[in-house]
């Protein structure tokens, strides 16, 4: 075997150990020392493909050899011909260009070749010889008016009527006072303008139009009347208008607020006038709910400084009180009842129009509303006005007597967001639930002894929805449901961002235009405040719980309906279930099936009537008349026949229920809800004791939540029971 020079470490070659630069192209001398000098194989394979790179490129550069002179003439495209056309197209480019050039070229007897335009404005100062020029009558048009030339300070003083678009403008004749609220926002024209802060003005006592002005230069707010009225600018924008003790612009709005003053004629719903009935005679029959229109002689409808005659008589059904139109058809000679649109939807859809109708009537609620004499339009058939029996009780004991349809309006709380097998409600359709909160408390209610009427629970909770869209959609909602409902739970406030004060207002609007829909139409609306939750990003729990369920607490009791504190009952599960917090409430907002199960419990214990409350250490025996049984015990009875007897008090207990019986009975039965973890102890002999159907073992530990406990006795053996006693866990 030869040696190998290189492997032995000859000092001549490979002693260089820095690498080369691989981006760089050599020269062939450098090739050569690096081929070998460098101790890396990765440097010397580069080194021989550089040193062939380099010997390509000098002789491409410099030799007369054919290919390489080829290679030059591709330059960087793949072949001659390649490169060939793209020389062709720069050529055609260019004579393009130079036509073009030939075509704007200005003649010397070229006519109407430079513009006025063309013209700098030096050039056309010298041309004028500096002197303005007169234009004459008519000369200027819409076309010779530069886009934006016209600015405001050329334009002549005028006033514009403002449309509140939001916020709140309260006009208060009683404190002689107008307020603007922070955060306002207005248009006139194509102007907004908003008020950055709460604006006050004093608003005097006259007999004289008042204009509520806002001026978006100076950011102020003030009243002027109509003896400076033709001073109102063209930044000045009127919100309002007041006459003899009336708001008569808006007309109607949301957003404008009074105290102390008449409100004139609403005319957002129909584009039509007010006509008067002169002759003949109107009825309304709310029994009926028929309107009926005869003759006297003749029936005329006044217009202005017009009336109508020869109009036939006629008879219209229509299906409800709520929010209905009488108008009249000039041009036809008929009248009609429509309903009327709600301001959002009105505002959003462009409205026809309807200048032949005339408005005679409104109709809501029973009530009619005219500016005819009573003479002519008048009611038929009214019933005395009754308030409404909306309470807690009411629907505790029809839940004992009858069948009763409930419906649960919510967002994705109520929906079942996080639930198994969860699929969103659709407005079409009625979607199963069976792991909501809704379903679950279908089941609890039916199963209660003595409740054999198959209430049914209806879920329509929509992710991500709120207030305001319910009141969009509210018929929408109801309608795959065919059945009359009874009763609606309305639980929204996590998507309604309430900590903002701007909402705060529509938040409290929204609620009760949906009480008065859902009343109109024989549904028992009930206020139910939000499902606990503990999120700190978009959506702020505390707040929620503090503003949103705060305002419809208030709202409950001003409008006189019931509020069930659901963000109370959850909150004590999410802070005292021995289950864990993830179990209950995997994403910190939405409740999971275990959470749905807790949060049902809780509200089947404010809906049946029979429930005992567990919040402390207490016992509970055949003396606490929430409990049924199978027993015999009465008044009636003697003491032998008697089959709860009276005893020496043993473990608490003066009573105890005997049985000695062939048959299975329930000798003692009774729904707790359990806010606490408590210890549970029953005290008998020869019983069967179970806790929503399971077994139930003396000393177990029940968490949060809603139990049915059943003692049953042993067949064929004397059977005892006297109670339960109940001791809160430590924690």
């Amino acid at each position: 075997m030869t040696n190998n020079i290189e492997a032995i470490g000859d000092t001549r070659f490979y002693q260089d150990d820095t690498h080369m630069d691989y981006n760089k192209l050599y020269t062939i001398d450098e090739a050569l020392d690096a081929i070998t000098q460098k101790k890396y194989g990765k440097d010397v394979r580069y080194a021989l493909r550089v040193g062939l790179e380099r010997v390509y490129h000098d002789a491409q550069a410099n030799s007369r050899d054919n290919n390489l002179e080829v290679a030059r003439a591709r330059g960087k495209f793949d072949t001659l011909s390649q490169n060939l056309m793209s020389i062709n197209a720069s050529a055609d480019a260019a004579n393009q260009k130079a036509s073009q050039l030939v075509n704007d070229k200005v003649d010397k007897n070229g006519a109407a070749q430079v513009t006025w335009a063309m013209l700098a404005q030096d050039a056309r100062e010298q041309i004028s010889g500096g002197k303005v020029a007169v234009v004459g009558n008519n000369s200027v048009g819409e076309a010779n008016i530069v886009d934006g030339a016209v600015t405001d300070t050329k334009l002549d003083e005028r006033m514009g009527f403002g449309l509140m678009i939001a916020g709140r403008l309260l006009i208060d004749a009683t404190n002689s006072q107008v307020e603007l609220s922070n955060g306002s926002w207005f248009q006139v024209g194509k102007r907004k303008a908003s008020a950055n802060q709460t604006l006050t003005a004093p608003l005097p006592k006259t007999g004289l139009s008042q204009y509520v002005i806002y001026n978006d230069e100076t950011r102020s707010l003030y009243v002027k009347t109509l003896n400076d009225i033709s001073n109102i600018g063209n930044r000045e924008t009127i919100l309002a208008i007041l006459f003899n003790g009336a708001l008569v612009h808006p007309q109607s709005s949301p957003f404008v607020k009074t105290v102390g003053l008449k409100v004139g004629e609403r005319l957002d719903y129909v584009n039509a006038d007010w006509g008067t009935i002169i002759q003949g005679e109107i009825t309304l029959d709310l029994k009926t709910r028929t309107i009926r229109g005869r003759k006297k002689d003749d029936f005329i409808v006044a217009y202005q400084n017009y009336f109508i005659h020869g109009i036939e008589e006629f008879e219209i059904t229509y299906e409800d009180d709520f929010a209905r139109l009488l108008l009249f058809d000039r041009e036809t000679k008929k009248f009609q009842v429509v309903g009327m649109d709600f301001y959002d939807d009105h505002k959003k859809t462009p409205i026809p129009k309807t200048a032949s109708l005339l408005k005679i009537a409104e109709i809501y609620n029973g009530e009619i509303r005219h500016i005819s004499s009573d003479n002519n339009i008048f009611l038929v058939n009214q019933e005395t006005p009754r308030k409404q029996n909306i309470t807690l009780e009411r629907l505790k004991i029809d839940l004992q007597t009858k069948r009763t349809v409930i419906v649960t309006l919510g967002d994705s709380t109520t929906d079942g967001y996080r639930t198994s097998d969860y699929s969103g409600n659709t407005l079409e359709n009625l979607t199963p639930k069976p792991n909501t909160y809704t379903e679950i408390l279908n089941g609890i209610v039916n199963g209660q002894k003595g409740y054999g009427f198959n209430h049914k629970f209806y879920n329509r909770g929509f992710s991500g929805k709120t207030i305001a869209w319910l009141k969009d959609n509210l018929d929408a909602v109801l309608a795959p449901i065919t059945e009359k409902i009874d009763y609606a739970f309305i639980s929204m406030g996590i998507n309604d961002n309430v900590y903002e004060k701007s909402n705060i207002q529509s938040f409290e609007e929204n609620h009760i235009d949906i009480v008065n829909r859902l009343v109109a139409k024989g549904i028992k609306p009930i206020l139910m405040s939000t499902q606990t939750e503990f999120e700190n990003y978009n959506r702020f729990g505390s707040k929620i719980n503090s503003i949103a369920d705060t305002i419809k607490k208030d709202l409950a009791n001003e409008l006189d309906i019931p509020f069930i504190d659901y963000n109370a009952g959850t909150r004590n599960i999410l802070n005292n279930s021995e289950y864990s917090i993830k179990a209950l409430i995997p994403d910190m907002c939405h409740f999971g099936d275990l959470g749905h199960q807790k949060g049902a419990e809780f509200l089947a214990s404010q809906l049946i009537h029979q429930t005992v409350v567990i919040s402390e250490s207490s016992k509970v025996g055949y003396q606490n008349n929430k409990v049924v049984s199978d027993l015999n015990y009465s008044d009636f009875l003697s003491d032998e026949q008697d089959e709860v007897k009276f005893i020496e008090r043993t473990d608490g207990f003066d009573l105890e229920g005997q049985l000695n019986s062939s048959q299975t009975k329930t000798m003692f039965e009774v729904s707790v809800y359990i806010e606490r973890p408590s210890i549970v102890h029953y005290f008998g002999d020869n019983v069967i004791v179970t806790s929503n159907g399971q077994s139930l073992s003396d000393g177990a530990v029940l968490d949060i939540g809603f139990y049915r406990i059943t003692a049953k006795n042993r067949p064929g053996v004397a059977s005892k029971f006297r109670g339960l006693k109940f001791t809160l866990k430590e924690i």
